[in-house]
C-alpha cells in the first residue's frame, strides 16, 4: 500500500511538465502544470491500480489533478512511466522525475481549466518525450466569451501552437471592451 502511495506521489510530481504550453492565447489552459514546477500537484481519484510489470498507473473514478490554478478532470487517467517506482521516487526527489513519465491518457469527459480558459473533449493524451498533446471528440475551447469548437485539438507544448480540426470548425470571438485594461504580462 505504501508503495502505491509513493508511486502516486512520484507520478504527481513528475507530471508537472506534461501540460506546458505557449505564452498566450487559448492554449494557456495547458500551461499551468508546467509553468511552476515548485507548486505541488495533487491527484485525487476513487481508485488507483499500479501495474509495475507494464509500468502503468491507472487512476479511476472522478479523477482530479490540480496544480495551483490549473485543473484536469476526467474519469480515467492512465500514466505510462519508465523504470521502477523506487527509481522514480529517487529521481523525483533529485528533481529529475519528469524523465520517468512517458505519456498520459485521459478518458471520459476530459476537462482542463485555468483561470478563464477551458478545454473539453472526450479523450486526450499527453506525450512528455515529444512534448505534444491531443484532445479528441466534441472539443470545445473557451476563453472568456470566445469559443472554438472542433473534433481534434493538437498542441505543440513547446511552442504553444495548436491546431483545431473537424468536419466544420466553429469559432466565435468576443471583442474586448474598449474600457478593459490590457492583459498583464
Amino acid at each position: 500500500m505504501l508503495r502505491r502511495i509513493l508511486l502516486a506521489a512520484v507520478l504527481a510530481g513528475a507530471a508537472a511538465p506534461a501540460f506546458a504550453a505557449g505564452e498566450s492565447g487559448m492554449s494557456d489552459a495547458f500551461k499551468g502544470f508546467g509553468s511552476n514546477t515548485k507548486e505541488p500537484i495533487q491527484i485525487e481519484a476513487n481508485g488507483l491500480e499500479v501495474q509495475d510489470k507494464d509500468r502503468t498507473a491507472v487512476f479511476t473514478g472522478n479523477v482530479n489533478v490540480r496544480q495551483k490554478d490549473t485543473v484536469l478532470k476526467t474519469q480515467r487517467l492512465r500514466v505510462f512511466y519508465e523504470g521502477k517506482a523506487a527509481e522514480g521516487l529517487a529521481q523525483a526527489s533529485a528533481g529529475g522525475g519528469s524523465q520517468q513519465i512517458r505519456r498520459f491518457e485521459a478518458e471520459g469527459r476530459v476537462l482542463i481549466t485555468q483561470k478563464d480558459q477551458t478545454v473539453t473533449g472526450e479523450t486526450g493524451w499527453f506525450d512528455m518525450q515529444k512534448q505534444t498533446a491531443q484532445i479528441d471528440t466534441n472539443v470545445v475551447l473557451t476563453q472568456g466569451k470566445s469559443v472554438a469548437k472542433g473534433e481534434h485539438l493538437k498542441i505543440n507544448l513547446k511552442t504553444g501552437q495548436y491546431t483545431l480540426e473537424g468536419s466544420r470548425v466553429i469559432m466565435i470571438l468576443e471583442p474586448k471592451s474598449p474600457d478593459a485594461a490590457p492583459p498583464a504580462r
